[in-house]
């Protein structure tokens, strides 16, 4: 029997070896920033980067767009060099900032930062590998960046990361309730 799939593209784009490699950065990232902020003190950056995400509710449409900015980053990265080592970048520091957030969270034994976070982060971070592997391998393909193949499959990742910031603040407003 053969299989169906409903998103085929995405189907494709997670076969490849620039998916695969963009995941291994986004997890070298996700561990540096797991270390960090474990050893996060009191008066860190980290600390207040955690304190934010208390204050979430208030704060959907900043989130939402900070959201935004991580997956139209891949396309700022197309027209710079080196690319590759751009989207790289961005991965990786995707997972530094979403675990170092959780590792905070954990060391301060809040739970509300973790389910605000890690839940929704399900969303965005596959949405943020979905575009990063779209605009490395429309590079490779032509030459130069090329969004005509894969506008409609961009525009889903980034209205999957519309919803998980909207996901994440309302976690957030249910939680402080």
């Amino acid at each position: 029997m053969n299989k169906q799939h409903i998103l085929g593209f995405f189907d494709d784009l997670v076969r490849t070896p620039v998916f695969l490699f963009l995941c291994a950065m986004f997890l070298c990232g996700a561990a540096a920033g797991g270390l960090t902020g474990l050893r996060a003190g009191e008066g860190d950056g980290a600390a207040v980067l955690s304190g934010l995400l208390a204050e979430l509710p208030a704060h959907v449409v900043q989130s939402t767009l900070c959201a935004l900015i991580w997956v139209l980053l891949p396309l700022v990265c197309a027209f710079l060099r080196p690319r590759e080592l751009l989207l790289s970048a961005v991965a990786a520091a995707r997972g530094f900032v979403l675990a170092m957030t959780v590792a905070v969270s954990v060391g301060e034994g809040n739970a509300l930062i973790i389910g605000a976070a890690g839940v929704p982060a399900v969303l965005s971070v596959s949405a943020l590998l979905a575009a990063c592997s779209m605009v490395w391998q429309g590079g490779e393909a032509t030459g130069r960046y090329s969004l005509r193949t894969c506008r409609m499959p961009y525009f889903l990742c980034i209205t999957l990361v519309v919803l998980s910031a909207l996901l994440r603040a309302a976690i957030a407003a249910l939680c402080n309730v």
